[in-house]
């Protein structure tokens, strides 16, 4: 589990295979949670920022992270 104050996230095992084999870091996927534009799809939240894509599920200021990827790769 990652922190960053009060908000933390929980990676999935596909979302952290997906992590390594991206190299997106925890810090990128906590930095895009926080402050990458959203949409919302059915009960998930998208989360778009420097070119990625973060798909989770959000509880106060906790995060279970479905997957993680490239938008234009």
């Amino acid at each position: 589990m990652v922190s960053s104050g009060r908000c933390s996230f929980r990676p999935s095992l596909h979302a952290k295979d997906k992590m390594i084999e991206t190299g997106i870091s925890k810090a990128e996927i906590l930095e895009s949670v926080l402050k990458g534009a959203k949409r919302y799809f059915h009960n998930k939240i998208i989360s778009t920022f420097k070119g990625f894509e973060v798909v989770y599920r959000a509880l106060p200021c906790n995060f279970f992270i479905i997957t993680v990827y490239w938008k234009n790769r």
